[in-house]
């Protein structure tokens, strides 16, 4: 069985939480150390993708600036995401970690696995976007990342739950991701151009889906447990690199 890092990181802000992200794929890049990291955000804040040029032509900087809200590039693709009441989570390892051969190219459907397992945890009926009916009409790219549905977006009662982005090399798979325990929309209103009535009606949380919502400290163990289980591996839980402020 192997044997991965967990990192169960205190809130942070987004310039501190995609910095220690990034050290860990180059950290992994060093030792081949699988690690899975848990964290979440000291104030809301948005990320945007790696490729993403400008993004103040969907979000209204001046307004996050006098509000106080953090804005950080990922090391990953994809579009805008806006986080604050949610588990997130990053992964790196190598394809054998994941049960892939060298050869293969891993696909977010073998990786996004233990999402689905975590959410059937909690008695939801989780599938990826791709399986809807729908799919071939809904699927279009879009800057935000709640206005896109790509085909390995998890969906629950056909509404789009969290998201994923990748980077990856010959040697390494790194990918985070988002789980809304919920989400306020009319504070997200607050920060975007123009916020698309999909994000509305074709998105979903976990207060949305569930009658109940667990403990912050269950949804972490649940999905720490998904991960051992569909990857069957162990956890050695190690203290968080510290390497700047947190409120950088």
């Amino acid at each position: 069985m192997k044997t991965f890092r967990l990192i169960r990181s205190k809130p942070a802000s987004a310039i501190y939480n995609m910095a220690l992200d990034e050290k860990i794929f180059f950290r992994f890049m060093k030792d081949g150390i699988p690690v899975f990291r848990i964290y979440s955000w000291q104030a809301p804040s948005f990320t945007y993708g790696v490729s993403q040029k400008n993004p103040g032509r969907e979000i209204i900087l001046s307004q996050c600036a006098k509000d106080g809200i953090y804005l950080a590039k990922r090391m990953t693709g994809g579009g805008i995401l806006f986080h604050n009441d949610e588990i997130t989570y990053s992964l790196v390892c190598g394809k054998e970690d994941v049960g892939e051969e060298k050869e293969v190219f891993v696909s977010y459907r073998n990786i996004c696995a233990f999402l689905i397992a975590f959410y059937r945890s909690l008695g939801l009926n989780p599938s990826f976007a791709l399986e809807g009916d729908d799919f071939e009409k809904r699927c279009a790219a879009h800057p935000l990342c709640s206005a896109s549905r790509e085909k390995y977006d998890i969906v629950i009662n056909g509404r789009k739950i969290g998201g994923n982005a990748q980077k990856r090399n010959k040697e390494a798979i790194f990918q985070h991701g988002s789980i809304p325990i919920s989400v306020d929309f009319n504070l997200m209103s607050r920060y975007i151009r123009f916020l698309p009535e999909e994000v509305h009606a074709g998105t979903t949380s976990l207060s949305q889906e569930l009658k109940r919502v667990p403990a912050r400290c269950t949804l972490e163990e649940k999905l720490i447990e998904a991960v051992k289980g569909t990857f069957g591996v162990n956890f050695t839980e190690e203290e968080e690199p510290v390497h700047e402020t947190r409120m950088a």
